[in-house]
């Protein structure tokens, strides 16, 4: 049986009760996800923005999300000095993550989870808020929100989209539902022509190609210089992987293993959080010396220290800046990469695998302009990284190609607020 939207609207809010066990099941894991309970049921504080106007509502799912809303948000706050914005989440982390942005202007922005997806949490939350256009980022697209904001007056952007093959199949497996959803959306703002061209089997509205904004992130300049004020001291070459996901940090430490190579130091960054004890487990187990970022500053590293476990949040600039060269993690299991856009920015180069649907196209225009790399497995981005570290200059012109890749790509934020305060005006 199709799944059509009324279905759907009838069917969500018998499994709310499912979702507060998830929620208790995840807080097994992670303690923070206790918290908002209120918030994620439809029920929550908030008493409004007084006289501000508009108000913004943007929805950046979790962490990558997050971040990338920030060029965005700092645009709006210059360009509408009246307005506020409420910032939503469906992570702790990603709620972590949005505390920096509010802390731009906390009179005018204030975090919230959403509400799951039923008809009576999205008219509480359209009530409460009354928000005068929503910004959705990415890929986090929810039928009744969608719906009921048509409804209350408010229109949708989603805002950086990006639609991988697989996440089309996945939707068009849900058709009619997913159709109805799309085509609620206001406008559509697509990284890509691949991207835009896959939204137009959904709906029929031409999406505008923007590029994405996290090529617009500004890198805190404080961050890269107290990294490199750390390297400088360190005599070692470094090599990062980055935001490792399950089933990626075993090849790598095998890999880095069989090196043999102590004057490398390799950095590891683990994606979540509730992961982090688990892979320091695994280094325990295969007897590799190592050091917790949390238990150990950089410059206390002992000498015969192997790798530097990156067991914190929100210190991805940090750990890019130490590093001479980039091995990203997602990419090696099918988690389509994570964003290696950051790391390109700060003018390091980037070895990726072979699953790339993520970042399918700005993977595909680093690797033609020479800013990153591609191999089939860990051990051969291993193998790699260790041949680029231990020529300098291949070193240097890995990372100025990765900047200049990074560089031809920005503009997003502009074309996205046109869009915006076209939508505002209509």
């Amino acid at each position: 049986m199709p799944m059509t939207s009324g279905f759907y609207r009838i069917i969500a809010p018998v499994l709310e009760p499912f979702a507060a066990l998830y929620l208790l099941k995840r807080s097994m894991r992670q303690k923070a996800y206790l918290k908002g309970w209120g918030e994620r049921f439809g029920f929550s504080s908030f008493q409004g923005f007084g006289n501000r106007h508009p108000i913004f509502w943007i929805h950046a799912v979790s962490v990558g999300e997050t971040n990338a809303a920030e060029p965005l948000i700092d645009a709006i706050l210059k360009a509408y000095p009246k307005g506020a914005i409420i910032l939503t989440h469906m992570t702790p982390t990603g709620k972590d993550a949005g505390l920096k942005l509010v802390q731009k202007a906390p009179e005018r922005i204030v975090q919230r989870f959403l509400p799951y997806d039923t008809v009576g949490n999205a008219r509480r939350f359209f009530k409460a808020v009354k928000p005068d256009i929503g910004l959705i980022m990415e890929t986090e697209v929810w039928p009744t929100f969608l719906r009921e904001a048509k409804r209350a007056g408010c229109p949708t952007v989603l805002v950086n989209g990006r639609l991988s093959e697989k996440s089309l199949r996945a939707a068009l497996r849900w058709s009619p539902l997913m159709r109805d959803a799309y085509s609620d959306l206001t406008a559509i703002c697509a990284q890509s022509a691949s991207d835009a061209e896959r939204y137009l089997k959904l709906q029929d509205k031409t999406p505008l190609i923007t590029g994405s904004l996290k090529f617009d992130v500004k890198i805190n300049d404080e961050v890269v210089k107290r990294a490199q004020k750390d390297k400088a001291r360190c005599a070692k070459k470094i090599i990062l992987l980055a935001s490792s996901r399950e089933g990626e940090e075993k090849p790598f430490i095998e890999a880095i293993k069989a090196q043999g190579r102590r004057d490398i130091l390799y950095v590891l960054v683990v994606r979540h959080p509730q992961r982090f004890d688990a892979v320091a487990k695994d280094l325990e187990d295969a007897f590799v010396h190592f050091e917790r970022r949390s238990r150990c500053a950089f410059d206390e590293l002992p000498e015969n220290a192997l790798v530097y476990l990156g067991d914190t949040m929100g210190e991805m600039a940090y750990y890019c800046a130490l590093a001479d060269v980039v091995i990203m993690g997602g990419s090696f299991g099918n988690f389509g990469s994570q964003n290696v856009i950051e790391p390109a920015s700060i003018g390091r180069g980037v070895i990726v695998g072979p699953s790339t649907f993520n970042f399918s196209f700005v993977i595909a225009e680093g690797l033609k302009k020479g800013g990153l790399r591609q191999v089939e497995n860990m051990p051969q981005a291993v193998d790699l990284a260790v041949e680029i570290v231990s020529d300098a200059a291949l070193t240097a012109d890995f990372g100025e190609k990765a900047s200049r890749f990074a560089k031809s790509l920005k503009g997003a934020t502009s074309k996205t607020m046109r869009l915006i305060k076209e939508t505002l005006k209509s």
